[in-house]
This record gives structure tokens, sequence and C-alpha cells, in this order.
């Protein structure tokens, strides 16, 4: 019995509230629903009687794989042989069977048990001698309980005594098999007791027998005999009328030693073999037919059939052991039991189903946990326990493929590795929540992680997946819990918020981006990542459908993005028309691709003390043959943000320097310079430095005549980073220099730690010197701290002479501009670099080359 400890209930009740009280995810009600529905069905199938032939042929199959024991020495049986009946006929006459019982008497039985019916006529002979051996107490007789009309169909001889008779009555199973012992009928007239019974009963003479109607068990002494029950082990509907228990076989076929009846009258009965021992006299011919398929009987063949002195004996024997405190009568689970039997492997099915990724692995598992199933039924069959075993291995099927079913439905729906809903899903909350809120706003927020992509190339899809799960655990905890939470995309989420209010939206969005931009670790890395959001808000004025909301929701999430990342922005009608142009852009931009639109044109950087041309800055341009030239505002960002400028600025490096060489072949004398601008999505580019190098190598170009500029909000996004590509890019003879100075973030204190070569003054501040004396202050702090650096100066946006003559006096080296030329198609800035001193003043030639 299994003793359980008491636990404080109120400590107990408070942990089960808690709890209960926390929402289940889908895994957890997946498995739960899968369980009890196959538990139900399981439940039906066997109350339908679907499974009980199974179970049998799997407690046959188990009992067969059993342990067997040795013959039982407390039995002997005297057997009726065919041999036998051609030498004394049938059916035996009473004079024998009375000779058989006076010479077994000799030896001192404890009992001698009669199993062959004596319903013979009147004047067969030896009646008187039979009736005479049935005085002696240990003497037990047999009849047939079965009933023609009223009467008993095979009634012992009037002359025995009741008590000294019991029936035979063997239960068979609708498969033919003989698994059950009946052993006691309660009539409302008198009880009967069987034939078994009986003989046990006269050899355990001193214990006394009771029937315990109210446990519905049977009491011999100190043993108690409970009855089988219906539903008991495998049986779904046993007829269990009387008092049956299990049949333990103790052999397959030899129960206990045995004599033929010709040996016994020949005298030849070894005393030892008798004294004190029951012995069991009955037919074994095969022609009488009376035998019977046991468990052992595999293909219900003649090998492993027994007669039915022999079953008796096998009843007999189990009876015996049970007296004596041996292991010998089954037990079975109760109902509760065998709920928990079978719920336990439900709920297995239904984890490993869910939990188990690799079809491989899920079927090995399953195929090992149903043998698992049936090696346990084995070991507890060993201990005389029979549980289900075809139940159990049913439901966990069962509940296995239902919950490989919601499994197969929640990956169609819910993301795998946020375990968030997908889009679908997502959109059909929306739906749900406009259909009962028409009258109220429906709040939808999109959100894109800023640069993941980043992430993604910098460190590996594996940090990218935590960098995401860690998104999606923030928002899990920030969100309230009405919120709908999704994973819509790669790095997007989408949420359906509680709040209506503008101002409300607008506070509550502000301080979710402070939480999510938190650092973090991941990897033994230190991030901080930010996001953008677009929201979307429904009215009853203009109510839109869930796709529209999550469409514009997107939109306005990328007008943020356009705007400045880490903000949000609420979505209005004009954006949608700027998505669509802006859609329309990027289509013509990847026919532009195709159809090589894309040229360079170049602006001449100029010696400011000598006039000469030092170099050129190449510039990107788009012609469109129908529209003609488009600005370069119009498509440099767009193709930033697409990543199309990764393969644009390589197809500028490669056309810059292959017109730099062109240009160094015509013109040998002049030592030119050519400045490609490197945008940010190349300067986080993983392999940019071996692409420099192929493309100098392929064009055997010297990398000192290359300059690459590099703004410096590039720089300072991650300093330690740039730092170390920068000096990879100089590692390949490439000079740099640093864009827009003095736009960007305040990089002073880094400045020492660049290796660059130039400082290019923003046309900012160049274009208000004329106006401003604070910028011509800033200009001139620069070009100092230039110089103090031993760094190159360029000056640009110059367009006046005064701003020409300014900067010559502050000391700055070069300059661009459009005071000198505006950037030229290749023909033009070849034609210009025919006279390399366009604009020399008063300076000579070799003053200007000194300079």
């Amino acid at each position: 019995m299994v003793h359980f400890r008491t636990w404080p209930l109120g400590q107990q009740f408070r942990q089960l509230a808690a709890n209960f009280s926390k929402p289940i995810n889908f895994g957890s009600r997946a498995v739960l629903v899968s369980s009890l529905l196959a538990l139900t069905l399981v439940s039906v199938g066997k109350r339908l009687q679907l499974f009980e032939t199974l179970e049998m042929s799997s407690f046959d199959l188990l009992t067969r794989l059993q342990i067997q024991e040795s013959p039982d020495p407390r039995l002997l049986l005297i057997e009726l042989t065919e041999a036998d009946l051609e030498a004394y006929g049938w059916p035996l006459s009473d004079q024998v069977i009375a000779d058989i019982i006076a010479e077994v008497q000799r030896h001192d039985p404890a009992v001698v048990g009669l199993d062959l019916y004596r319903n013979t006529p009147q004047d067969m002979p030896g009646q008187a001698a039979l009736a005479q051996a049935f005085e002696a107490p240990n003497v037990i007789g047999i009849f047939n309980v079965g009933k023609q009309g009223k009467g008993i169909e095979v009634p012992a001889p009037a002359t025995w005594p009741v008590d000294q008779v019991g029936f035979n009555d063997l239960v068979i199973d609708p498969d033919g098999v003989l698994r059950r012992n009946l052993l006691y009928v309660s009539d409302s007239e008198n009880p009967f007791f069987s034939f078994p019974l009986r003989v046990v009963l006269a050899y355990h003479r001193e214990l006394p027998f009771q029937v315990d109607r109210q446990n519905d068990l049977l009491r011999i002494g100190d043993t108690e005999f409970p009855a089988l029950l219906p539903g008991d082990g495998g049986y779904a509907q046993a007829d269990n009328r009387g008092y049956q228990v299990l049949l333990k076989y103790r052999t397959p076929y030899q129960t206990a030693p045995s004599l033929t009846i010709t040996q016994v009258l020949a005298g030849a009965v070894p005393p030892d073999w008798v004294r004190g021992n029951i012995v069991l006299i009955g037919s074994t011919a095969s022609s009488l037919k009376d035998e019977f398929f046991t468990p052992f009987s595999q293909d219900q063949s003649s090998q492993f059939v027994m007669a039915g002195v022999e079953m008796h004996a096998q009843s007999i024997s189990q009876l015996l052991d049970a007296i004596a405190g041996q292991p010998a009568l089954y037990r079975f689970l109760p109902q509760w039991g065998e709920f928990l039997w079978l719920l336990g492997w439900t709920v297995v099915a239904g984890v490993a189903g869910w939990t188990v990724r690799r079809p491989v692995s899920l079927l090995v598992l399953s195929g090992g946990i149903v043998l698992g199933i049936w090696g346990l039924s084995g070991l507890a069959l060993a201990q005389l326990l029979w549980v289900p075993t075809l139940e159990p291995i049913a439901a966990f099927l069962l509940a296995l493929g239902l919950v490989l079913t919601q499994k197969a439905l929640y990956r169609s729906s819910y993301d795998q590795l946020t375990m968030l809903p997908g889009r679908d899903m997502f959109l059909l909350q929306v739906q749900r929540a406009l259909q009962h809120h028409p009258g109220t706003a429906v709040t939808v927020v999109f959100l894109d992680i800023d640069r993941f992509k980043l992430i993604n190339q910098s460190f590996g899809h594996l940090i990218g997946d935590r960098v995401l799960k860690t998104i999606g655990q923030r928002l899990r905890q920030f969100l309230p819990t009405s919120a709908q939470l999704a994973r819509v995309g790669g790095d997007e989420f989408a949420f359906l918020l509680p709040v209506h209010d503008q101002a409300a939206v607008d506070q509550w969005l502000s301080r979710l981006q402070t939480e999510l931009s938190a650092p973090f670790s991941v990897a033994r890395r230190r991030l901080s990542v930010t996001s953008s959001m677009g929201v979307a808000m429904a009215h009853r004025d203009h109510p839109p459908t869930a796709q529209d909301l999550l469409r514009d929701a997107h939109t306005a999430m990328y007008r943020a993005k356009a705007l400045h990342e880490y903000r949000h922005e609420v979505f209005a009608s004009t954006m949608h028309e700027e998505a669509v142009r802006r859609l329309e852009l990027e289509s013509h931009l990847l026919n532009a691709f195709e159809n090589n639109e894309f040229l360079l044109h170049y602006q001449p950087i100029v010696c400011l003390q000598s006039g000469r041309i030092a170099g050129f800055e190449a510039l990107v341009r788009w012609y469109r043959p129908e529209e003609g030239f488009v600005s370069p505002g119009q498509f440099i960002q767009v193709t930033e943000e697409t990543g199309l400028i990764v393969h644009l600025g390589q197809w500028i490096f490669r056309a810059a320097c292959t017109q730099l060489q062109a240009w160094q072949q015509q013109f040998p004398d002049q030592p030119l310079t050519m400045s490609i601008n490197l945008s940010r999505r190349q300067f986080h580019q993983a392999d940019l430095v071996d692409q420099f190098r192929d493309t100098l190598q392929e064009l055997a170009l010297v990398g000192n005549r290359v300059q690459l500029e590099i703004t410096e909000s590039m720089i300072m996004r991650d300093v330690d980073g740039a730092v170390d590509l920068m000096h990879r890019l100089k590692q390949l003879g490439l000079k740099l220099a640093i864009d827009d100075f003095g736009t960007g973030y305040s990089s002073l204190s880094y400045l020492h730690r660049f290796p660059t070569d130039t400082l290019k003054i923003d046309q900012s501040f160049v274009g208000r010197m004329d106006q401003s004396g604070d910028d011509r202050e800033i200009v001139h702090t620069i070009i100092t701290l230039g110089q103090k650096l031993n760094m190159d100066l360029v000056a640009e946006g110059i367009e006046t002479e005064t701003q020409l003559e300014r900067l010559r006096a502050m000391g700055c080296c070069r300059g661009q501009g459009y005071l000198f030329s505006q950037p030229l198609g290749r023909d033009g800035a070849t034609a210009l670099l025919a006279n390399p001193w366009p604009w020399a003043q008063t300076s000579t030639l070799d003053e200007a080359q000194t300079a």
C-alpha cells in the first residue's frame, strides 16, 4: 500500500493557486488536450472490448516468457491414458476405481481426488466398493455443475457425502483459452464448492473457510482470495459470476509427478510420492476430449493443451502456494491506478511529441517507449501484477499522433524560436479585436530591430537568434497581459495594444524603446539593440481590415527608420502613397543594375595654393533613359536601406579604380588621387577588405593613389571595430579620409586613434564662413588640428573667391566645389586634365609643384 506524506495544506493550496493562475502556453495545452482525449478514447475502447483480445494475447506472451517452476511435489497425478482405455475400457467400472483408491490409501495420502464423473448405471460392478471408499473423509469426488432443465447435468452418486464433492466448471475466455479459476458459487439454496477448492479444504482441514460477501473475497485461514472483477487486468467486461481468481500456471505441461492406472493397479506406486500428498485421479487420454488451451498454446496446437485433471492440479497448486504464503495470486490495479497508468503514458507521449524535433529521434524514442511499456508490464507480471499493456500503448500512440497534429498546426501558426504567434495568428487576433470592439480604436504596433542584419553578419545567425529570443522575452515582460504579441518576420514583431489614446501610446512606446535598448550579454558580448516602431490606429469612422492595419503599421515603421532609427511614427495616409512610390523606385533600381544605368561623375580636388588638380572624388549618378538623371538624394538612401548599396559600392570602387588606371596611363606625369565614398553598410561588410584587395590586384593599381572617405558617424558607432577595419584597409596601402568632419559625433578625443590621412571640412562650415565668424573659427580650428596631427585637409563646397582666399590664408591644402567645377563625366574630366593647372594664379610651375 502506498502511504502519502501529509503536507501543510495552506502552503500547498497557495502553491497550487499560484500555479493555476499562470496562463499555460500552447505546448502545455496541446499535451494536456492530447493526453485527455487519448485517455478518453482508450477508456471508451476498453468498454467496447476493443482491446480485450489483444490484452489476452499480450498476457499469454508475457506468461510464456516468465521463469517456470518445477512440478509440484505435493501432488501426484494418476492418469487414465490411451493404453489404460484399451486395457480397462471406457467408462471405467466402479470396481476399478475403488481398487485404485484402495491401492493409493495404503500409502497414507492426505487427499485423494477423483476427477472422473461417476453417474453410472445401477448394476455396474463395484458401486458398493466405491461407496465404501468414499466413507474415508479424505476422498473427494466431482460432478458437473452445468444444468439440463432443473437438474444437475452430471451429478455425483447419492451415496457420496455432500461435503466430499466439488463441481467441475472451468471458465474459458472468448478466445478459447483457460485463464480463470472458478472456486465458489453462492446459490440461494446451498453453496457450491469447486473440485480444487474441496481438495484444498480437505488438505487443510485445520483452517476455517469463510465467504466475505461484503468485501467480495474468500478466506481460508488468514489467506484472502479476492474475487476477479469484470475490468481487472486486461479484461473489459469479464463474466465474473461466482468467486473467480486468475489462474497461475505452475508449468506449461507437467504440473506434478504422474503414474498410469496400470502402474497403480500393478502396485508400482512409490510410497514417498503418495504419503501426505494430494493424489488426483483423472483422464489424460486425448480421445476423451477433455483438453483445454492454455496461455502456452501459442498457435492453439495440441502441444500445450492440458487435460482437465492437469488444470485442476494447476489450480490446487496455486491455492496451496497462496495458503503457504508464497506469491500465487495475481493482483490488479484499481480503477484510479489504471487511470494514472494510462494518463502517465499519454503525458509522456505528449511531452515527447512536443519537445523532440528530429523525426528519426522521435521514432526511435517512441519505439523504445512502446518496448518499455511492454517490458514494464512483463516485470509487473513477474511479480503477479497484471497491468494493461495494449491500452497504454494505444493511448501513447494516440496521444503522440494528436500532439504531433497540434504541433504541425502550431508550427504553421507560431514561431518556433520565440514561441510567439506568427503573422497569420496575429492577423486573426487583430480581426477579432476589430469585430469585438468596433466602437473603440484598435492599435497595432509594428517593431523592427535596428541593425539586426549587421548582427547576423558580424556574429552569425546563432547570436542573432539569441538576440531575437531576448527581445521577445523583454516584450513579454513589458507588455501588459491583455496585449497580443507576435513575431511577424525575421527581425520584426507586432503587438496589439489595449491603449487607444495617441498620447498614451506615444508615452508608452517611448518607455518600451528605453526598456528594449538596455544592454544585455550574448555569448560574452555586450549588446545594446534599438528598435524602430510604426503605429496604426483603426477608428470607427474608417474601419480597415486586419491586413490593412498591419500594413499601415509596417509602413509607419519604415518612416521611423527613414527619419531616424530608435523612434516610432504614427501612420498617416501619405505614408502609403510614399511607400508605393518607394517600391516603384526599388523596382527601377533593380532594373538599373541589369541595364547598366549607373555611371560615375568626377569632381576635381584642387591644390588651393597652386591651382593644380590633385585628384577627383568619384560620385555615382543614375541616368534613366526615359526620365534623365535621377537625383542622388532620391536613390542613395534607398540603396542603403535595401542593401543594394553593397553591390553598388563595389561597382563604384572598381569603376573608379579602372578610370584612375586609365588616367595614370594617359597622364603619367600627374600624380592623381581618386577619392571614393564608403557607405555605412559597406563599412560593416565582413568581406570588404578582401573585395578591395582583389580589385587592386586585378588592376595592378597602387593602393596609395586611392582614398576612401568615411563619415564621422560611421566610425563612432563602433570605435574599436572601426579602428580595426581602418588598419586593415591601410595595410592595402589605401588612404583614409574622415568626411564631413565636425558634423557628427564629437570625435576629437578619438581622432588620434584613427589611422586617417585626411580631414574633409564639411561644406556647411565653408559655406557660412562669409557670414559667420563662429564658422570661420570652426574651420580655422579644424585646419589647425589637422596640421598638428600632420594630416591633409580638404575643404568641401567652395563656391566663392572669398572662401578660397580665406582657406588659403588659413593654410588649407586642398579644396573642391562649384568654384572650380561641378562633377563632370569621364570625357569632361579627361579634357580638364589636359591642362593640369587650370586654376593657377600667380605661382610659377616650379612653385606650384613645390607647394
